[in-house]
């Protein structure tokens, strides 16, 4: 009974207490633990073969989308946001092709190569994509030239690689797509052309006409007025430069 009534006239003072001592506990265990963040990766190692067989359960597509979706939200962690030059872009190299093994027809990883992950800030990186886009390309040409062109166009504006973007360029002339449009043929010539390769861009201009001529690619009207133009434009370029096409 006394027990009682000494809790009923004392309990805010019990409570009172029990609070500052939560408070001080508090208090203490933020200042020795104000230095420690949760460690996470921004783009964790992309899982092997075996692993994505056993959570796949047989249905790789399913799989495919849920890893594909987990790529495109890399970095937004714990409603924050993470500047792409903090990414380790070998890992997103790795993670865009572990997806090609489960999905080559898809368009969305190099959508995100060419559109997304091109973006970053930190340009050397941007290499991991013209790379992934060029292998991604080349297993299908015909299908796949416009990934070819956007490596093509890393390469020659943001790395500013010609000798590398000629090479791809070149790859990307060799397409038979039907949809592809005529400047796809053009291009080696206009990179040789930055290059000061005058040789290289007017045996790209002959093959265009031998090709015209011989009938081995149709040429729309729309595409045979840009040919026009650019032999012209080109063709005025080279003589301004004095070339002789005789010392190629």
């Amino acid at each position: 009974m006394n027990l009682k009534i000494f809790y009923h006239t004392n309990s805010h003072k019990i409570f009172f207490w029990l609070f500052l001592l939560t408070l001080c506990c508090q208090i203490f265990l933020w200042k020795k633990y104000q230095d420690f963040h949760i460690s996470f990766d921004i783009v964790p190692p992309a899982p092997n073969q075996y692993l994505i067989e056993a959570i796949s359960f047989g249905d790789k597509e399913f799989i495919f989308r849920g890893l594909a979706m987990r790529l495109q939200n890399s970095g937004d962690i714990f409603a924050g946001f993470v500047s792409l030059k903090n990414y380790d872009y070998l890992r997103i190299y790795n993670w865009m092709k572990m997806l090609d093994g489960l999905n080559s027809a898809s368009h969305l990883v190099p959508a995100l190569a060419a559109n997304y992950y091109s973006q970053t800030t930190k340009t050397e990186d941007v290499h991991y994509m013209v790379d992934y886009l060029e292998e991604y390309s080349e297993k299908n040409i015909d299908a796949n030239w416009w990934w070819m062109f956007q490596a093509t166009y890393l390469a020659k504006d943001v790395l500013r690689d010609l000798p590398r973007a000629l090479e791809l360029a070149q790859k990307l002339a060799k397409n038979n797509a039907v949809a592809a449009p005529f400047w796809t043929k053009e291009l080696p010539a206009f990179v040789s052309e930055k290059m000061g390769d005058g040789c290289l861009a007017f045996r790209t201009i002959k093959q265009l006409i031998d090709d015209s001529e011989s009938g081995a690619r149709q040429v729309s009207a729309e595409e045979m007025n840009f040919m026009r133009y650019f032999i012209r434009d080109r063709l005025s370029k080279l003589k301004n430069q004095k070339f002789d096409p005789r010392k190629c």
